[in-house]
């Protein structure tokens, strides 16, 4: 009898050991995971921006992910560096920089982007101010936001403003644009429209291909494409199809205040917000690879009401009232 009480109360005991060592063991890893994470929070973080210029809309994306960033983490530290004109004050910038090991880097524009990339390839950095998408995943630590609208969102535009045009020409340079063409005529068909592609190799094929656009085109839709739209051949595009009365989509404000009749164009601070929310999932342990890069969220326009009444166009008030600014 004895035996037999023993013989059950020894398993009970031990049972009742591995049971309270099992709720130590749990109780333990509790804390230290805790202790990590609140660790992991409450660290202040080290945040370095560069930006290739100090031009307003850069600043305004500075501002705009600033911003965002003192709200998620108070407790961060961070410093920002204007890259300018002057090759020696770049050189004492980048100096500095390669000295730093910070959290993440945020860029800003071609420059400042490739530079950080080569210097820190395994540092996180988040991209925006370009449009080679390229550079938005240049390494397995890049994300990022383009300048680039999706195609959709450059169609959709149009159909608003131009809802009678069926047959759209773009001219692009096939080093750049020749996938950014292949979105444009894959989607175009559920906007109703065509999209027929004149290539520009280089500059000095541009006036014949403004020749055929002067002859054929109903409407000339402008992308991003230093081939064909920079500051050298601004003047020809403008003037070719103000004169020949041809409805252009220039590429930003500054085209549209020139004389093209409208243009897609992004909010500068909330693009800054945007990447912001990157650098702060990225900051909050989710890696680089799991947010892929993308464009602008908050889509706007521009519109130059001058040129419309030139093109002997009525642009509906909605659009009028819709857009971010308008050219009289």
């Amino acid at each position: 009898m004895i035996i037999s009480c023993n013989g059950w109360r020894q398993p009970q005991r031990r049972r009742h050991i591995i049971l309270a060592g099992f709720a130590l063991l749990v109780v333990v890893v509790t804390i230290h995971i805790g202790a990590r994470v609140h660790g992991a929070t409450t660290r202040p973080s080290e945040v370095i921006v560069v930006s290739s210029s100090a031009s307003q809309p850069y600043q305004q994306v500075v501002e705009g992910f600033w911003k965002l960033i003192r709200q998620k983490w108070p407790k961060s530290r961070g410093v920002t560096y204007y890259l300018g004109a002057d090759p020696k004050q770049n050189r004492q910038i980048m100096e500095e920089v390669a000295s730093r090991q910070p959290d993440i880097f945020f860029t800003l524009g071609s420059k400042a982007s490739q530079a950080i990339q080569a210097m820190h390839p395994q540092r996180p950095v988040v991209v925006t101010m370009v449009l080679d998408r390229g550079l938005l995943a240049a390494t397995d630590q890049t994300t990022g936001v383009s300048l680039q609208f999706p195609a959709r969102v450059h169609l959709r535009l149009l159909k608003r403003i131009l809802p009678e045009v069926r047959h759209v020409h773009v001219l692009y340079d096939p080093a750049e644009n020749v996938d950014m063409l292949a979105r444009l005529k894959n989607e175009a068909a559920a906007f109703g429209v065509e999209i027929r592609g004149l290539a520009v190799e280089s500059v000095t094929q541009l006036p014949a291909a403004l020749k055929v656009v002067e002859r054929q085109a109903e409407m000339l839709l402008g992308l991003a494409d230093r081939t064909v739209y920079s500051g050298k051949t601004a003047k020809a595009v403008l003037l070719s199809t103000f004169r020949n009365r041809i409805p252009f989509a220039g590429l930003s404000r500054s085209w549209v205040k020139a004389g093209a009749l409208y243009a897609l164009e992004r909010d500068y601070r909330d693009l800054g917000r945007q990447c912001g929310e990157m650098a702060d999932r990225i900051l909050a342990g989710t890696p680089v690879a799991d947010i892929p890069p993308t464009s602008p969220e908050r889509v706007r326009y521009v519109v130059n009401v001058r040129t419309a009444q030139h093109l002997r166009l009525s642009l509906r008030q909605a659009i009028i009232d819709g857009a971010a600014e308008v050219f009289e």
